[in-house]
């Protein structure tokens, strides 16, 4: 957790990010052939948008060929059932690997355990320092850790030090922007260039987080 917090993105992001890829590499080469991946794509039928195209960039064509072969042997029944009489089955096919994409499910449960790992170690005195100084939680998962946190005052500390740091993001743009404005481009920090894209995360989380429900 503390490697995490001091990632310069949300720390549940971080751990997210690391997970996810490690997950996509289980999709692989020979790894594509693996009777759990096999059960788990034959429930889900194939992956939602967001991973069949993170999938896309890691492939090889072989193990790209292995496992859409698959799915896509998954599609041509739903077809045939839908030529049959069941109209909608196609459609359904496409929910389906939407709701039971085995990369998103994969994922969920992961951020679970983080989010409440996060919590555990808020309550640790050292802690809120090195969260403060932190790049903080982006909003989807400070909305979901809120509910994790159990003392008020606390959940109220988590919403006030979030004010800090997204206040320390405008600073950070607005001295990228006097400095850059004026010739002064030596002068720019690694921060400074990097908050433009910081304030995305914090408001909507890394690439691909669902809205918090």
């Amino acid at each position: 957790m503390t490697k995490a917090i001091k990632s310069g993105h949300c720390p549940i992001c971080a751990l997210l990010r690391d997970d996810e890829f490690h997950e996509l590499c289980r999709w692989v080469g020979d790894n594509v052939a693996d009777e759990g991946n096999r059960q788990r794509l034959d429930t889900a039928g194939g992956f939602c948008n967001y991973h069949f195209w993170r999938l896309r960039k890691i492939h090889s064509p072989l193990s790209g060929s292995l496992v859409n072969d698959f799915v896509a042997a998954k599609f041509l029944d739903s077809l045939r059932n839908s030529a049959s009489g069941n109209g909608l089955a196609h459609a359904q096919w496409l929910r389906n690997v939407v709701k039971q994409c085995p990369l998103c499910a994969h994922l969920q449960g992961r951020e679970v355990i983080h989010l409440r790992a996060l919590a555990n170690w808020l309550n640790e005195p050292p802690a809120w320092q090195e969260y403060e100084n932190s790049r903080g939680l982006c909003l989807p998962h400070l909305v979901r850790l809120q509910p994790l946190i159990d003392k008020p005052m606390l959940r109220n500390q988590l919403v006030c030090t979030q004010i800090v740091q997204v206040e320390r993001l405008r600073k950070e743009m607005r001295d990228f922007m006097r400095q850059f404005e004026n010739g002064q481009r030596w002068e720019i920090s690694h921060d400074e260039w990097k908050a433009w894209e910081r304030v995305i995360e914090k408001l909507v989380g890394r690439e691909g987080t669902p809205f918090p429900r």
